[in-house]
Protein backbone atom coordinates (compact mmCIF):
# COMPACT_ATOMS: atom_id res chain seq x y z
CA UNK A 1 0.00 0.00 0.00
CA UNK A 2 2.94 2.55 1.06
CA UNK A 3 4.64 1.73 -2.45
CA UNK A 4 1.96 2.44 -4.14
CA UNK A 5 1.00 5.63 -2.77
CA UNK A 6 4.70 6.43 -2.86
CA UNK A 7 4.14 6.09 -7.16
CA UNK A 8 1.03 7.73 -7.58
CA UNK A 9 2.79 11.33 -5.32
CA UNK A 10 5.28 10.91 -7.77
CA UNK A 11 3.45 10.79 -10.95
CA UNK A 12 1.27 13.59 -9.37
CA UNK A 13 4.46 15.61 -8.32
CA UNK A 14 5.47 14.97 -11.98
CA UNK A 15 2.49 15.92 -13.52
CA UNK A 16 2.44 19.05 -11.51
CA UNK A 17 6.42 20.07 -12.62
CA UNK A 18 5.58 19.60 -16.18
CA UNK A 19 1.86 21.91 -15.97
CA UNK A 20 4.42 24.50 -14.21
CA UNK A 21 7.03 24.13 -17.05
CA UNK A 22 4.66 24.48 -20.09
CA UNK A 23 2.18 27.26 -17.95
CA UNK A 24 5.49 28.58 -17.32
CA UNK A 25 6.57 28.70 -20.87
CA UNK A 26 2.66 29.97 -22.30
CA UNK A 27 3.08 32.96 -20.14
CA UNK A 28 6.63 33.75 -21.57
CA UNK A 29 5.07 33.66 -25.27
CA UNK A 30 1.85 35.70 -24.50
CA UNK A 31 4.16 38.28 -23.04
CA UNK A 32 6.78 38.14 -25.76
CA UNK A 33 3.86 38.66 -28.43
CA UNK A 34 2.94 41.51 -26.36
CA UNK A 35 6.54 42.97 -26.44
CA UNK A 36 7.10 42.36 -22.92
CA UNK A 37 10.55 40.70 -23.32
CA UNK A 38 11.98 41.14 -20.39
CA UNK A 39 9.33 39.80 -18.48
CA UNK A 40 9.08 37.00 -20.70
CA UNK A 41 12.79 36.02 -20.06
CA UNK A 42 11.70 35.70 -16.52
CA UNK A 43 9.05 33.20 -17.07
CA UNK A 44 11.63 31.25 -20.12
CA UNK A 45 13.99 31.05 -17.53
CA UNK A 46 11.21 28.85 -15.46
CA UNK A 47 10.63 26.46 -17.59
CA UNK A 48 13.11 23.69 -19.36
CA UNK A 49 14.52 23.69 -22.66
CA UNK A 50 13.64 27.60 -23.13
CA UNK A 51 17.22 28.80 -24.11
CA UNK A 52 16.64 29.57 -28.05
CA UNK A 53 13.69 31.45 -26.65
CA UNK A 54 15.39 33.35 -24.35
CA UNK A 55 18.12 34.18 -26.58
CA UNK A 56 15.12 35.26 -28.92
CA UNK A 57 13.86 38.01 -25.96
CA UNK A 58 17.61 39.08 -25.20
CA UNK A 59 17.90 40.11 -28.88
CA UNK A 60 14.50 41.57 -28.98
CA UNK A 61 15.73 44.15 -25.90
CA UNK A 62 19.52 44.55 -27.87
CA UNK A 63 21.50 42.62 -25.15
CA UNK A 64 23.18 40.84 -28.22
CA UNK A 65 26.03 39.07 -25.93
CA UNK A 66 23.14 37.46 -23.88
CA UNK A 67 21.03 36.67 -26.61
CA UNK A 68 24.80 34.39 -28.41
CA UNK A 69 24.88 33.10 -25.26
CA UNK A 70 21.61 31.90 -25.07
CA UNK A 71 21.58 30.70 -28.66
CA UNK A 72 24.95 28.72 -28.22
CA UNK A 73 23.31 26.93 -25.43
CA UNK A 74 20.08 26.22 -27.65
CA UNK A 75 22.39 25.25 -30.21
CA UNK A 76 24.50 22.45 -27.74
CA UNK A 77 21.54 20.19 -28.34
CA UNK A 78 22.68 18.05 -31.76
CA UNK A 79 18.72 18.23 -32.97
CA UNK A 80 19.22 21.94 -33.01
CA UNK A 81 16.51 23.02 -35.53
CA UNK A 82 18.13 24.58 -39.69
CA UNK A 83 15.95 28.08 -38.57
CA UNK A 84 17.65 28.08 -34.92
CA UNK A 85 21.12 27.78 -36.54
CA UNK A 86 19.95 30.31 -38.95
CA UNK A 87 18.69 33.02 -36.02
CA UNK A 88 22.17 32.33 -34.22
CA UNK A 89 24.32 33.08 -37.50
CA UNK A 90 22.17 36.27 -38.34
CA UNK A 91 23.04 37.26 -34.32
CA UNK A 92 26.82 36.01 -35.25
CA UNK A 93 26.66 38.75 -38.05
CA UNK A 94 24.92 41.33 -36.76
CA UNK A 95 27.46 41.25 -33.75
CA UNK A 96 30.81 41.18 -36.43
CA UNK A 97 31.44 37.71 -35.37
CA UNK A 98 32.01 37.20 -39.09
CA UNK A 99 34.25 34.27 -39.05
CA UNK A 100 31.74 32.25 -36.62
CA UNK A 101 29.17 33.37 -38.90
CA UNK A 102 31.04 32.60 -42.17
CA UNK A 103 31.27 29.05 -40.56
CA UNK A 104 27.79 28.83 -39.63
CA UNK A 105 26.26 29.33 -42.80
CA UNK A 106 28.76 27.79 -44.95
CA UNK A 107 27.40 24.41 -42.96
CA UNK A 108 23.76 25.60 -43.13
CA UNK A 109 24.60 25.75 -47.33
CA UNK A 110 25.76 22.22 -47.30
CA UNK A 111 22.81 21.05 -45.43
CA UNK A 112 20.14 22.96 -47.36
CA UNK A 113 22.20 23.71 -50.58
CA UNK A 114 18.77 25.12 -52.26
CA UNK A 115 18.25 27.37 -49.86
CA UNK A 116 18.49 30.89 -51.27
CA UNK A 117 18.57 32.70 -48.06
CA UNK A 118 20.92 30.97 -46.81
CA UNK A 119 23.30 31.47 -49.72
CA UNK A 120 22.44 34.93 -49.54
CA UNK A 121 23.82 35.27 -46.04
CA UNK A 122 27.01 33.92 -46.85
CA UNK A 123 27.06 36.71 -49.25
CA UNK A 124 26.38 39.10 -47.07
CA UNK A 125 29.49 37.75 -45.12
CA UNK A 126 31.93 37.29 -47.54
CA UNK A 127 31.33 40.93 -48.43
CA UNK A 128 31.90 42.05 -44.81
CA UNK A 129 34.83 39.66 -44.97
CA UNK A 130 36.57 41.42 -47.89
CA UNK A 131 35.79 38.46 -50.17
CA UNK A 132 36.31 39.59 -53.77
CA UNK A 133 33.77 36.61 -54.78
CA UNK A 134 30.93 38.13 -52.27
CA UNK A 135 29.47 38.77 -55.43
CA UNK A 136 28.82 35.07 -56.60
CA UNK A 137 26.94 34.29 -53.80
CA UNK A 138 24.29 36.89 -54.84
CA UNK A 139 24.13 35.49 -58.09
CA UNK A 140 23.59 31.88 -56.76
CA UNK A 141 20.81 33.09 -54.63
CA UNK A 142 19.10 34.84 -57.73
CA UNK A 143 19.30 31.68 -59.63
CA UNK A 144 17.33 29.92 -56.98
CA UNK A 145 14.57 32.62 -56.43
CA UNK A 146 14.34 35.25 -59.03
CA UNK A 147 12.02 36.94 -56.83
CA UNK A 148 14.51 37.34 -54.08
CA UNK A 149 15.28 41.28 -54.65
CA UNK A 150 17.61 41.39 -51.88
CA UNK A 151 20.02 39.45 -53.85
CA UNK A 152 18.76 41.44 -56.90
CA UNK A 153 19.51 44.78 -55.33
CA UNK A 154 23.28 43.69 -53.84
CA UNK A 155 24.09 42.32 -57.40
CA UNK A 156 23.12 45.71 -58.92
CA UNK A 157 24.87 47.52 -56.74
CA UNK A 158 28.17 45.38 -57.33
CA UNK A 159 27.49 45.75 -61.18
CA UNK A 160 27.05 49.78 -60.51
CA UNK A 161 30.17 50.10 -58.53
CA UNK A 162 32.03 47.89 -61.66
CA UNK A 163 30.66 50.39 -63.72
CA UNK A 164 28.51 47.77 -65.14
CA UNK A 165 26.09 50.27 -65.71
CA UNK A 166 24.40 48.45 -68.37
CA UNK A 167 23.73 45.41 -66.49
CA UNK A 168 22.78 47.39 -63.21
CA UNK A 169 20.10 48.79 -64.82
CA UNK A 170 18.53 45.65 -66.15
CA UNK A 171 18.32 44.53 -62.05
CA UNK A 172 17.15 47.80 -61.33
CA UNK A 173 14.49 47.86 -63.97
CA UNK A 174 13.66 44.25 -62.37
CA UNK A 175 13.44 45.20 -59.03
CA UNK A 176 11.33 48.28 -60.30
CA UNK A 177 8.90 46.17 -62.08
CA UNK A 178 8.05 44.13 -59.10
CA UNK A 179 8.08 47.35 -56.56
CA UNK A 180 7.92 50.91 -58.15
CA UNK A 181 8.48 52.52 -55.02
CA UNK A 182 11.42 50.58 -53.83
CA UNK A 183 13.56 53.57 -52.23
CA UNK A 184 16.76 51.25 -52.44
CA UNK A 185 16.30 50.96 -56.04
CA UNK A 186 15.70 54.57 -57.25
CA UNK A 187 18.04 55.30 -55.37
CA UNK A 188 20.25 53.41 -57.41
CA UNK A 189 18.88 54.07 -60.61
CA UNK A 190 19.16 57.66 -59.96
CA UNK A 191 22.71 57.54 -58.98
CA UNK A 192 23.80 55.60 -62.37
CA UNK A 193 21.65 58.61 -64.24
CA UNK A 194 23.73 61.17 -62.42
CA UNK A 195 27.29 59.20 -62.86
CA UNK A 196 26.71 59.13 -66.44
CA UNK A 197 25.71 62.77 -66.28
CA UNK A 198 22.11 62.03 -67.78
CA UNK A 199 20.78 65.06 -65.57
CA UNK A 200 17.40 65.03 -66.99
CA UNK A 201 16.99 61.36 -65.76
CA UNK A 202 18.70 61.45 -62.64
CA UNK A 203 16.05 64.84 -61.93
CA UNK A 204 13.12 62.86 -62.85
CA UNK A 205 14.08 59.92 -60.43
CA UNK A 206 15.08 62.27 -57.51
CA UNK A 207 12.09 64.03 -57.77
CA UNK A 208 10.19 60.76 -57.30
CA UNK A 209 12.07 59.93 -54.01
CA UNK A 210 11.26 63.44 -52.92
CA UNK A 211 7.71 62.39 -53.65
CA UNK A 212 8.61 59.22 -51.52
CA UNK A 213 9.62 61.56 -48.19
CA UNK A 214 13.09 61.25 -49.47
CA UNK A 215 15.41 63.36 -47.71
CA UNK A 216 19.44 62.88 -47.40
CA UNK A 217 22.45 65.25 -48.27
CA UNK A 218 23.32 63.34 -51.64
CA UNK A 219 19.86 63.19 -52.96
CA UNK A 220 19.67 67.49 -52.33
CA UNK A 221 23.42 67.57 -53.72
CA UNK A 222 23.17 65.58 -57.15
CA UNK A 223 19.34 66.65 -57.36
CA UNK A 224 20.51 70.25 -57.10
CA UNK A 225 23.85 69.88 -59.36
CA UNK A 226 20.81 68.17 -62.01
CA UNK A 227 18.76 71.18 -62.08
CA UNK A 228 21.92 73.13 -62.78
CA UNK A 229 23.05 71.03 -65.41
CA UNK A 230 19.84 71.52 -67.14
CA UNK A 231 19.77 75.59 -66.69
CA UNK A 232 16.73 74.85 -64.00
CA UNK A 233 19.09 77.44 -62.06
CA UNK A 234 15.80 78.31 -59.57
CA UNK A 235 15.18 74.66 -58.67
CA UNK A 236 18.89 74.26 -58.18
CA UNK A 237 18.76 76.94 -55.39
CA UNK A 238 15.26 75.41 -53.71
CA UNK A 239 17.86 72.20 -52.92
CA UNK A 240 20.73 73.90 -51.82
CA UNK A 241 18.15 76.12 -49.52
CA UNK A 242 17.28 72.79 -47.87
CA UNK A 243 20.65 71.46 -47.74
CA UNK A 244 22.00 74.52 -45.62
CA UNK A 245 18.90 75.45 -43.78
CA UNK A 246 18.21 71.66 -42.71
CA UNK A 247 21.82 69.89 -42.73
CA UNK A 248 24.47 72.27 -42.48
CA UNK A 249 24.48 76.24 -42.93
CA UNK A 250 28.19 76.46 -42.34
CA UNK A 251 29.18 74.41 -44.69
CA UNK A 252 31.53 76.42 -47.87
CA UNK A 253 30.65 74.59 -50.92
CA UNK A 254 26.92 74.79 -51.19
CA UNK A 255 27.53 78.51 -49.78
CA UNK A 256 29.68 78.77 -53.37
CA UNK A 257 27.35 76.45 -55.28
CA UNK A 258 23.98 78.62 -54.11
CA UNK A 259 25.95 81.92 -55.14
CA UNK A 260 26.79 80.74 -58.11
CA UNK A 261 22.74 79.70 -59.14
CA UNK A 262 22.38 82.91 -58.08
CA UNK A 263 24.56 84.54 -60.66
CA UNK A 264 23.29 82.62 -63.34
CA UNK A 265 20.12 84.40 -62.99
CA UNK A 266 21.90 87.76 -62.43
CA UNK A 267 20.59 88.21 -58.72
CA UNK A 268 23.92 89.61 -57.87
CA UNK A 269 23.54 90.84 -54.17
CA UNK A 270 22.16 87.58 -53.11
CA UNK A 271 25.18 86.13 -55.30
CA UNK A 272 27.41 87.91 -53.56
CA UNK A 273 26.18 87.51 -50.22
CA UNK A 274 27.03 83.40 -50.29
CA UNK A 275 30.26 84.00 -52.07
CA UNK A 276 31.26 85.72 -49.00
CA UNK A 277 29.75 83.20 -46.79
CA UNK A 278 31.79 80.93 -48.52
CA UNK A 279 35.07 82.49 -48.20
CA UNK A 280 34.77 83.06 -44.42
CA UNK A 281 33.73 79.40 -44.00
CA UNK A 282 36.41 77.89 -45.78
CA UNK A 283 40.03 76.55 -44.33
CA UNK A 284 41.31 75.48 -47.72
CA UNK A 285 43.14 77.90 -50.09
CA UNK A 286 40.51 80.27 -51.38
CA UNK A 287 41.50 81.37 -54.63
CA UNK A 288 38.40 79.73 -56.27
CA UNK A 289 35.82 81.54 -54.46
CA UNK A 290 37.60 84.86 -54.72
CA UNK A 291 37.52 84.04 -58.29
CA UNK A 292 33.71 83.58 -58.77
CA UNK A 293 33.03 86.59 -56.25
CA UNK A 294 35.19 88.91 -58.49
CA UNK A 295 32.78 87.78 -61.17
CA UNK A 296 29.50 89.13 -59.46
CA UNK A 297 31.42 92.40 -58.78
CA UNK A 298 32.49 92.93 -62.13
CA UNK A 299 28.91 92.58 -63.30
CA UNK A 300 28.02 94.86 -60.67
CA UNK A 301 30.69 97.32 -62.41
CA UNK A 302 32.21 97.43 -58.66
CA UNK A 303 35.66 97.17 -60.61
CA UNK A 304 37.55 97.93 -57.39
CA UNK A 305 36.12 95.53 -55.48
CA UNK A 306 36.51 93.03 -58.64
CA UNK A 307 40.53 94.04 -58.46
CA UNK A 308 41.12 93.75 -54.68
CA UNK A 309 39.11 90.27 -54.63
CA UNK A 310 41.25 88.63 -57.44
CA UNK A 311 44.31 90.27 -55.80
CA UNK A 312 43.79 88.31 -52.77
CA UNK A 313 43.03 84.94 -54.81
CA UNK A 314 46.11 85.42 -56.74
CA UNK A 315 48.11 85.89 -52.95
CA UNK A 316 46.29 82.64 -51.74
CA UNK A 317 47.49 80.70 -55.17
CA UNK A 318 50.44 82.35 -57.80
CA UNK A 319 50.05 78.80 -59.51
CA UNK A 320 46.00 79.98 -60.51
CA UNK A 321 46.39 80.98 -64.38
CA UNK A 322 42.82 82.36 -63.94
CA UNK A 323 42.93 84.69 -61.40
CA UNK A 324 46.54 86.39 -62.43
CA UNK A 325 44.91 86.95 -65.93
CA UNK A 326 41.38 88.11 -64.88
CA UNK A 327 43.37 90.54 -62.29
CA UNK A 328 45.24 92.33 -65.24
CA UNK A 329 41.60 92.57 -66.91
CA UNK A 330 40.33 93.64 -63.50
CA UNK A 331 43.27 96.79 -63.67
CA UNK A 332 42.16 97.36 -67.04
CA UNK A 333 38.76 98.44 -65.84
CA UNK A 334 40.02 99.77 -62.93
CA UNK A 335 42.90 101.60 -63.41
CA UNK A 336 43.63 104.56 -66.57
CA UNK A 337 47.22 104.79 -66.62
CA UNK A 338 47.98 102.23 -69.67
CA UNK A 339 51.53 101.80 -68.73
CA UNK A 340 50.61 99.99 -65.02
CA UNK A 341 47.83 98.11 -66.80
CA UNK A 342 50.60 96.72 -69.10
CA UNK A 343 52.52 95.52 -66.59
CA UNK A 344 49.98 92.76 -65.23
CA UNK A 345 49.52 91.99 -68.00
CA UNK A 346 53.23 91.15 -68.73
CA UNK A 347 53.49 89.49 -64.84
CA UNK A 348 50.90 87.00 -66.59
CA UNK A 349 53.40 86.19 -69.55
CA UNK A 350 56.17 86.42 -67.66
CA UNK A 351 54.87 83.91 -64.69
CA UNK A 352 52.98 81.13 -67.27
CA UNK A 353 54.87 82.13 -70.69
CA UNK A 354 53.70 82.95 -74.09
CA UNK A 355 52.20 79.31 -74.77
CA UNK A 356 49.61 79.43 -72.21
CA UNK A 357 45.50 79.51 -72.31
CA UNK A 358 45.55 83.36 -72.25
CA UNK A 359 48.56 84.44 -73.71
CA UNK A 360 47.03 85.21 -77.40
CA UNK A 361 44.81 87.44 -75.34
CA UNK A 362 47.07 88.94 -73.34
CA UNK A 363 49.53 89.73 -75.89
CA UNK A 364 46.59 91.71 -78.04
CA UNK A 365 45.70 93.99 -75.18
CA UNK A 366 49.53 94.90 -74.55
CA UNK A 367 50.20 95.68 -77.81
CA UNK A 368 46.72 98.03 -78.09
CA UNK A 369 47.63 99.38 -74.73
CA UNK A 370 50.78 100.82 -76.61
CA UNK A 371 49.35 101.90 -79.41
CA UNK A 372 47.08 103.82 -77.36
CA UNK A 373 49.89 105.42 -74.72
CA UNK A 374 51.55 105.88 -78.46
CA UNK A 375 48.76 107.89 -80.07
CA UNK A 376 48.02 109.67 -76.76
CA UNK A 377 51.63 111.23 -77.09
CA UNK A 378 51.21 112.53 -80.40
CA UNK A 379 48.12 114.23 -79.71
CA UNK A 380 50.18 116.43 -76.58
Amino acid sequence: MNRLFIFLLLCFIGTKADAQNASASVVGDSLYALGNYSKAIEYYKKAEDAEEKIARSYNAIGNTSKALHYYKKALEDSDASLLSQYNYGKLLFKARNYPKADSLFRALVDASPKNPEFVYQLGLIKEKRNDSMYFVHFNHALLLDSEHLNARYKLAKYMAEKRNFNGAMEHVAIGLAANPNSIRFLNLKAIIAFVNKSYHSASAVYEKLLSLQQSNVQLHENLAESYRQTNRFEEAIEQYTVLINEFDDKNPKWHFNIAKNYEALRYLDKAQHHFEISILLQDLPLDTSYVALASVYKKQKDYQKQFEALQKAVAENPENREALYFLATAADNYYEDDRLVISYYQKYLEKFGEQSRYSEFTKARIKDLKTEIHMNKEKQ
